[in-house]
């Protein structure tokens, strides 16, 4: 990976509010990831917007990600699934599973109120506070997606739906030359997400990056993130649509 240096950061504070512009993404989108991890390629991911669903009355976007990643003594299959809404980009519901080692680590299903300021797993009748505007994990990756960035500049987001474990941080490191499944190159946001979560995908411990297409697209073409002692590179080898 090309090092990055970063000057002085410019801190924003991003305010809770509906995308800017129009979302670059459509269903039917299909992103498959193959996955580095020291000299062995032994990962693979796929994200996809699998449509446009109604949860509690009101049209959502429906993302999944599922991550495979089978390496000498470790193993791991997470998934992620989340639906979040069309016109104002907040989520209702967040489907989190985590089997590492051949132990079940996660096995959440969020439904998240954030006009009422809660949410609960599963049936619990147990509530947390939740913010006005939130994203789960994977919405947190297609919400960048719709974002502006200035170099050396670090974001603020009130926005997980977790509020306890608030704000997000994105942190724009520079940017990289990143090779498309065609063959040929396209220049990319390198940005470091942060969402203090332990067992999240951009945890603070996992030290993640990511690549976004700096065109209108913002297409996420490859991410970065710390197993052990090395880091497994998940870099994009196929794009599809289909409805």
């Amino acid at each position: 990976m090309i090092p990055f240096v970063v000057g002085a950061m410019l801190l924003q504070t991003v305010r809770a509010a509906p995308p800017a512009v129009a979302a670059p993404f459509s269903v039917g989108e299909t992103l498959e990831f193959s996955g580095k991890y020291l000299f062995a390629t032994p990962g693979s991911a796929t994200m996809v917007v699998t449509g446009i669903d109604t949860v509690r009355g009101v049209p959502q976007w429906h993302f999944n990600l599922a991550l495979n990643v089978d390496f000498a003594w470790f193993h791991n299959k997470s998934r992620l699934e989340s639906w979040t809404t069309v016109g104002d980009f907040v989520s209702r519901r967040f489907i989190h599973s985590i089997v590492e080692q051949g132990k079940q680590l996660a096995n959440d299903d969020f439904h998240i109120y954030g006009d009422s300021g809660f949410y609960r797993n599963h049936s619990d009748t147990l509530t947390k506070k939740t913010p006005k505007l939130p994203l789960d994990d994977l919405a947190f990756i297609y919400y960048l997606r719709t974002m502006e960035f200035k170099q050396d500049s670090t974001y603020r987001m009130p926005r997980y739906f977790r509020d306890d474990h608030n704000p997000v941080e994105v942190t724009v490191l520079g940017h990289d030359s990143v090779e498309m499944p065609d063959g040929t190159k396209r220049s990319c946001w390198v940005l470091h997400p942060v969402v203090d979560e332990p067992n999240g995908l951009f945890s603070r411990k996992s030290d993640a990056k990511l690549w976004l297409t700096d065109d209108g697209l913002r297409l996420p073409v490859q991410i970065e993130s710390k197993l052990f002692v090395s880091h497994l590179t998940l870099k994009i080898v196929k794009i599809s649509y289909s409805r």
